[in-house]
């Protein structure tokens, strides 16, 4: 018995590394809620939530609008704040990586109401490129907000640039971003070692209980 508890405390061990080290990370998440505006306003801010304002090259560089509940609802999901990709002009933001290698991003986007689609694009860029598959989102006319999540697996380097900016129409309106979230994804040799972890956790259990079964008999 004292063979199978250590044999069974060596599989937790094996499987608690493996665990840990599949792990996705959190490289950032952003909900705009902890930025200081007032209900039923708006303010415009230079960065937010992890974000500056501009495309990292120089370009968009009006402020990032932050609205708490101006011109349609939130998301059911995304708190009260989010940001609209067109404060005094065309707008972009954007987040510098500090990681290598793969990464998720996922997102909440709306339309904002009674704006075109020509008003509501937002492109998402690496390095001043469209994200390939492109991604550019939009939508339009809608009496309200339509949240919809979409996302992103792609490769970056350290120091790679990742900016949301809206396009089309220069009229002060566009569309809405919320609940930005960048995941690192484990490398295939992670997913091995982990599948590899469970294979030996399982076989010193089964060998514990032989040896069990021997000393009995």
């Amino acid at each position: 018995m004292r063979n199978l508890v250590l044999a069974g405390a060596a599989a937790a061990a094996l499987l608690l590394t493996a665990g840990t080290a599949s792990a996705a990370t959190v490289l950032l998440e952003s909900t705009f809620e902890d930025i200081a505006v007032g209900s039923n306003s708006y303010v415009i801010v230079n960065t937010a939530d992890g974000w500056t304002k501009g495309d990292g090259y120089g370009s968009g560089v009006a402020g990032i609008e932050v609205q708490n509940n101006v011109a349609g609802a939130p998301a059911a999901n995304g708190g009260l704040k989010f940001v609209e990709l067109d404060s005094t002009a065309n707008s972009s933001m954007y987040y510098t990586f500090s990681y290598t290698g793969r990464v998720d991003l996922s997102f909440l986007y709306s339309p904002r109401p009674n704006v075109s689609a020509d008003s509501n694009g937002i492109s998402i860029l690496l390095n001043g490129q469209l994200l390939n598959p492109p991604l550019t989102v939009t939508g339009g006319p809608l009496q309200q907000t339509q949240w919809q999540t979409y996302g992103a697996n792609f490769s970056v380097n350290s120091g790679d640039i990742l900016s949301f900016s809206a396009v089309g129409t220069n009229d002060s309106l566009g569309g809405y971003v919320d609940n930005i979230t960048i995941s690192a994804v484990p490398e295939p040799a992670t997913w091995a070692m982990m599948i590899i972890g469970f294979g030996s956790a399982g076989s010193m259990v089964r060998s514990a209980r032989r040896k069990q079964a021997l000393a009995v008999a």
